[in-house]
């Protein structure tokens, strides 16, 4: 997923939206002079359609694999730029309410947020897409160091205190051990198939075995599936219903009833102890370090994890466990945002565009309203406002 937000001069920082919604699934479709970014494309994605393009950070390892646009062969990596620039155009358009193209714009401030499941070599190739292009006011900015300062002032977590801080990513547990508060370089760990509450991966496991039941020559991933499902089924639980009744919706776009009771569920957490491993993994990595449990704090900064069943499991455990509120994720972007110098003239919009030798051709324009099915700009909005996904 990618996620895009803006902030123009004097006003407080908002979700770039499209339809109602600034979280775009990372798929493309290219044919012709068509280009779509988004839901449209993981539509045809899912329909075989050769045209359309998934799993960007794997099929960027191929160099041979290309798209055709415009009558020009490009590499499959330049399928993110032509992307995210597509929305650029919209955010010049409908809230600059500005018709110029977008070269003239290659001057203002670009800021990329990364989620823990991207690799180093893969942000720097993000960016490199970007300033190879002609963007030359493009930077990096660590929502986890702007998270700690919020933190910090509010007295949450202590300045030079050891901290664990636990987020999720499609069902996969990311631990970041900060020996002596916020650095670059923490300890990391993952875990596959720990990213969520226990019972919100047991939810997610019920309601995929009922589809299934029902639809028997369905063929689905169903590690894939549960990853896309936990935030659906977190919302889910907090309506503490006896029957938990919808429409799941997986990867393919397409939308499957299902029927789990309550009691059925708190049958299957009997047996469940996969809370062991998260627990050996937290030990095993504080021991490594030298910190004792006692003296870090935890914080839980997803909300498949952020419920008061996996706090209180965390909290028989260990003595501080904090979790991270939304009201801190906004703070911290508004952190990210004050640090953005719009005084400079290399930050302000009514700058002259850049000296052609740094621009590149036009892209292709938006498709037409009707066509449009999702959103825009540089980060990611879930738990923590924060950036691309993988998928």
């Amino acid at each position: 997923m990618v996620s895009f937000w803006y902030q123009t001069e004097g006003s407080p920082y908002a979700a770039l939206c499209l339809r109602g919604t600034n979280n775009i699934p990372l798929y493309f479709y290219v044919a012709g002079n068509d280009f779509y970014f988004g839901a449209l494309a993981k539509e045809r994605f899912y329909k075989n359609d050769p045209n359309a393009f998934g799993n960007y950070f794997e099929i960027i390892k191929d160099p041979s694999r290309h798209f055709d646009i415009y009558g020009n062969k490009k590499p499959v990596k330049q399928l993110f730029y032509h992307g995210v620039e597509q929305f650029l155009s919209h955010f010049i358009h409908t809230v600059l309410y500005k018709s110029d193209s977008i070269e003239s714009y290659r001057h203002f401030p670009l800021r990329f947020v990364f989620e823990a499941d991207i690799e180093d070599q893969e942000k720097v190739l993000i960016e490199a897409l970007f300033t190879e292009a002609g963007y030359f006011n493009v930077k990096r900015v660590d929502l986890t160091a702007a998270l700690f300062k919020v933190l910090i002032a509010s007295g949450i977590v202590e300045r030079d205190g050891a901290i664990l801080l636990l987020s999720s990513i499609d069902n996969k547990l990311f631990l970041q051990l900060y020996k002596r508060g916020f650095s670059d370089d923490p300890s990391r760990i993952q875990l596959e198939g720990q990213g969520a509450d226990t019972r919100v991966k047991i939810l997610a496991e019920m309601i995929l075995e009922y589809i299934v039941s029902l639809n028997p020559f369905l063929n689905i991933d169903t590690g894939k599936e549960l990853g896309t499902l936990l935030s659906f089924c977190k919302t889910l639980l907090d309506q503490d219903v006896p029957i938990i009744t919808g429409e799941a919706e997986l990867t393919d776009g397409q939308k499957y009833w299902f029927r789990i009771t309550a009691r059925n569920l708190s049958e299957r957490l009997k047996y469940y102890s996969s809370d062991l491993i998260i627990y050996t993994a937290i030990d095993d990595l504080l021991r490594s370090n030298g910190i004792h449990n006692d003296a870090v704090t935890l914080l839980v900064a997803s909300e498949e994890l952020n419920t008061p069943y996996f706090l209180e499991k965390l909290l028989k455990k260990y003595i501080k466990v904090k979790a991270v509120d939304q009201v801190h994720l906004n703070e911290a972007m508004k952190c990210i945002f004050s640090q953005i110098d719009f005084s400079n003239p290399i930050g302000r919009r009514n700058i002259s565009a850049p000296p052609a030798s740094l621009t590149k051709p036009g892209l292709p324009p938006l498709p037409s309203r009707k066509e449009v099915t999702s959103v825009p700009v540089i980060t990611k909005p879930k738990l923590p406002p924060l950036p691309p996904k993988k998928n």
